[in-house]
């Protein structure tokens, strides 16, 4: 059975652009190793990720996100189960200061640029209303 998860976290410290991309490296390999798919948003401070596949593995690294030190305020949005993965592999979109850096980084989402297009059977899901809704608004902290 496949699962899909979306969470929401804020960082303990900032991240770099530099931190980022070693973050998207480490990541890929991880989850891949794993057999989990999926995006990881990064913007102000703040993470919105979808990981996708087998129960036991997006489990697992759910679990281990939320232990993760350099995350706070770690929700789980919506837990469903799916017939099928929406991402192929794994990718990371993240606000930089010269996105033709980072851009060059295997794995690197143009999503947060708004060129990015879901699939029609993904389009309409909750899970791609949140990622849009992360997209789409300035989270500022107050």
């Amino acid at each position: 059975m496949l699962v899909s998860i979306v969470y929401m976290s804020r960082s303990v410290a900032p991240f770099d652009d530099a931190a980022l991309a070693e973050l998207l490296r480490e990541s890929r390999l991880r989850n891949e190793a794993l057999g989990v798919s999926g995006l990881l948003v990064a913007k102000g401070g703040r993470f919105m990720q979808l990981l996708e596949g087998p129960a036991w593995s997006v489990d697992d690294r759910f679990a281990a996100i939320a232990r993760d030190d350099r995350h706070n305020e770690v929700k789980s949005l919506i837990r469903e189960d799916i017939e099928r993965r929406r991402f192929d592999g794994w990718s990371m979109a993240y606000r930089s200061l010269d996105d033709t850096d980072v851009a060059t980084e295997e794995g690197f989402s143009p999503f947060l640029s708004g060129t990015m297009d879901f699939a029609p059977e993904f389009d309409g899901t909750s899970a791609a209303w949140l990622l849009k809704w992360f997209r789409d608004r300035e989270l500022l902290d107050r």
